[in-house]
């Protein structure tokens, strides 16, 4: 930014009048030289600091002087603290990776050799161990490091090694390295890296040191208590079912919103952390982030209530209700709704042996075999068959009843629904549907049965 300042200053600036070059050689007014190189050719311009009183200025350009606003002088009088990137760590919230190693300056927190590496977001510890790491352990250090700033250059050569940053991501690698006192200022640390030599506050490489340290705890301490600490886009669940969240789509059936929300929370709520069981995995439940994209997490689910990240050394324990959401079957999280249809466009009705036609008036039903047609009842019984929703799943049952139903809408071809009933129950009325067993409104079984004699 200050070096775009310089060079906006040479492209936008005008001068007013030209005076003779001596006008500012004799004054002894030049105290700052500017040299800009491009290619072959230099050209170097000479000026005195802007005098706060004044409203022009003047610049040595070769063999005359230039009258110029003030506003110039400002923008190309710099000193090399000016031209130097003040906070290298700036990035660190939007780096792929963070390697932190080495020892922590004096003036820190005292600790053992330190050998820290995280990547991506959410952020994730893999050295020395695996642990997707809680969002306020890992925003502390981000933080500290985006605080990082450069407050003074060091009088003389910065000695000895300490703590070592570097931040790596697609614009390019930064490392700064944390050293002892600053040359010539030791209340400031002094600091070595990509961007050169210089000095930060001493209370801003404490807060990075500290921040290390919290990431040094055990990784009970530390890890995310969230199971699942993105946005899945995709999942594959304990049954082996996939569900994409957009669109909303479980084993290539839709799925229920409201309920594949609550899984999504599910996976997001907080648990408690508790040692990793013994033994293998009962299931396993694996997501894709939607971001970003291709981050993907598997989730060992035990026996008991228990689940971890793979590869971590700690387990969690949701919420027993979270925990029932978790492992709940894929059919479960299927659409409610078995279909949607006009109840005008159903234009035949089948109760086994029995069929029901509509006639040209709406409201209108004749029987076959022929007998009388209760219509009030057909009307009814289509109202609630154009949309039926599902009340859950059952176990398989011996059928009493095939119900059949002709949708003859507007445009194009005909087409069929069928629901095959059992003996109706207290919970509802059980149905098989495309080889699904469900339950549904107990009155269906009620209506279905009086229009079967």
């Amino acid at each position: 930014d200050a070096i775009g300042v310089v060079l906006a200053a040479l492209r936008g600036a005008r001068w007013h009048r030209r005076l003779r070059a001596l006008a500012l050689r004799g004054g002894g007014l030049a105290t700052t030289t500017l040299t800009v190189i491009a290619g072959a050719e230099r050209r170097q311009l000479q000026f005195a600091a802007a005098d706060a009183t004044a409203d022009q200025a003047q610049l040595l350009v070769a063999d005359h002087t230039l009258v110029v606003d003030r506003w110039v002088i400002r923008a190309l009088d710099r000193d090399l603290r000016g031209l130097r990137i003040a906070r290298p760590l700036a990035d660190a919230a939007r780096a792929t990776t963070i390697v932190i190693e080495g020892e922590p300056p004096a003036s820190g927190v005292p600790g053992a050799h330190v050998d820290l590496r995280l990547t991506g977001k959410p952020r994730r510890l893999v050295r020395p161990t695996e642990l997707v790491l809680a969002a306020e352990v890992s925003g502390e250090l981000e933080r500290a490091l985006a605080e990082v700033s450069l407050v003074r250059l060091p009088d003389g050569p910065i000695g000895g090694h300490g703590l070592a940053i570097t931040l790596s991501s697609e614009a390019g690698v930064t490392t700064v390295e944390l050293a002892g006192d600053c040359p010539g200022a030791p209340e400031l640390v002094a600091f070595t890296g990509t961007t050169g030599d210089g000095c930060i506050a001493r209370a801003a490489a404490d807060a990075v040191v500290r921040a290390v340290a919290h990431l040094r705890q055990p990784p009970a301490a530390i890890a995310d208590r969230r199971p699942l600490p993105f946005e899945p886009a995709h999942l594959v669940l304990p049954d082996g079912a996939a569900l994409d969240t957009s669109p909303l789509r479980v084993a290539d059936r839709a799925a229920d919103p409201a309920r594949v929300a609550e899984l999504l929370a599910a996976l997001a709520a907080p648990a408690d952390v508790v040692t990793l069981p013994a033994g293998a995995p009962a299931q396993h439940l694996t997501a894709t982030a939607s971001r970003p994209a291709g981050a993907a997490i598997t989730l060992d689910l035990f026996a008991g209530g228990v689940l971890a990240r793979h590869g971590e050394p700690v387990g969690l324990r949701p919420a027993p209700g979270a925990w029932q959401l978790l492992t709940r079957p894929s059919r479960e999280l299927r659409e409610l709704a078995l279909w949607l249809e006009e109840p005008t466009t159903i234009t035949g009705v089948a109760i086994d042996d029995v069929r029901y036609e509509r006639g040209a008036v709406i409201g209108a039903w004749s029987r076959q075999p022929g007998a009388p047609a209760d219509a009030a009842a057909l009307e009814a019984l289509v109202t609630a068959l154009a949309a039926p929703r599902s009340l859950g799943f059952v176990e398989p049952f011996a059928l009493i009843h095939r119900v059949t139903l002709r949708v003859t809408p507007p445009a194009g071809a005909s087409s069929e629904h069928v629901l095959e009933l059992g003996a109706p129950r207290a919970s509802g009325c059980p149905a098989r549907v495309a080889g699904d067993s469900v339950l549904l409104p107990a009155i269906l079984c009620a209506q279905i049965a009086a229009l079967a004699r």
